[in-house]
């Protein structure tokens, strides 16, 4: 059996959870089209049979912090690195290669496992510009692989899949064939909330929101209960995620509502609170029910 640890790493919002989905083939992690949507490492556990089972690491986009909620990211996306027994740089085929890349290059450079560039998007450019991005990425880079996908179209995945099975070694099973994220079940719940949080308002509001799942229990009916509590750290950012009527708040809970109980395969109730909690991202910060850092 050939395992290892695959670990996803470019800059933000260039499709790496995407991807992830993609070739686990269901949706595990959020998604969105801003931006910094992923805050935490999570680990996706891809097993087939006896013949492999890969571990693939997403992280935050690797970008210059500038609060300590963006540092905390860093640090998450430069710690999958460590361990890693393969890296999937992930450029975006229609933004291609710019100063981000080489603040991501500094992070990588002195690894000393394979790494493969992988031009994800190519639905959205022509063939000609393609190659000359790959053509440009292997000779500023010095890297020998290179492949081309579309996580929309899942286009790409099953020749990148062959090439990363041939570059892994064997080795024991790290999780049960079963498993598939290395998350609880609440964490899994408050980055539901957050998608749709990403999803429903727009501007500064996503990046000024964590969730927190309070309560998750099944009960004695079957129904999953779940009580959450959304963070705002203004008045003015708690209007606008309820929104008038509570209209803003009911389509969060609704749809959230919808993907748990795909996820857990149950009936949910799912409650809902907005709370003001002032400069949660610099202080005792919490995403995900988690607190992640101290105050220094």
């Amino acid at each position: 059996m050939k395992t290892g640890q695959v670990s996803l790493i470019g800059k933000p919002n260039v499709g790496k959870s995407s991807l992830i989905n993609s070739i686990m083939d269901q949706k595990l992690l959020i998604v969105s089209d801003k931006p910094q949507t992923t805050w935490h490492r999570i680990n996706c556990i891809y097993t087939e049979g006896d013949e492999c089972q890969i571990i693939f690491s997403d992280t935050p986009g690797i970008h210059k912090p500038f609060s300590k909620v963006n540092s905390y990211m860093l640090r998450a996306a430069k710690g999958a690195l460590e361990g890693a027994d393969l890296i999937l740089w992930l450029f975006d085929a229609q933004r291609g290669v710019t100063k981000a890349e080489d603040f991501v290059f500094e992070a990588v450079k002195n690894s000393q496992v394979p790494i493969f560039a992988v031009i994800n998007k190519i639905d959205l450019v022509s063939k000609e510009s393609l190659e000359k991005l790959q053509g440009e990425i292997l000779d500023k880079y010095s890297i020998k692989n290179s492949f081309f996908t579309s996580a929309l179209e899942n286009e790409g995945t099953e020749e990148l899949m062959k090439e990363i099975k041939e570059n892994l070694e064997e080795g024991p099973m790290f999780y049960d064939a079963d498993t598939l994220i290395d998350k609880p079940s609440r964490f899994i719940v408050s980055e539901i909330i957050r998608e749709k949080i990403f999803r429903y308002t727009s501007e500064e509001i996503p990046y000024s929101c964590a969730v927190t799942v309070e309560h998750f229990e099944m009960e004695k009916n079957g129904k999953l209960y779940i009580r959450a509590e959304i963070y705002v750290e203004r008045m003015s950012q708690k209007g606008m995620i309820i929104g008038k009527g509570g209209s803003f708040i009911k389509k969060i809970r609704l749809t959230s509502k919808k993907d748990i109980e795909y996820m857990f395969d149950t009936k949910t109730d799912l409650e809902l609170f907005v709370k003001v909690k002032k400069n949660w991202r610099e202080k005792d910060s919490i995403i995900g029910g988690e607190l992640y850092f101290d105050e220094d």
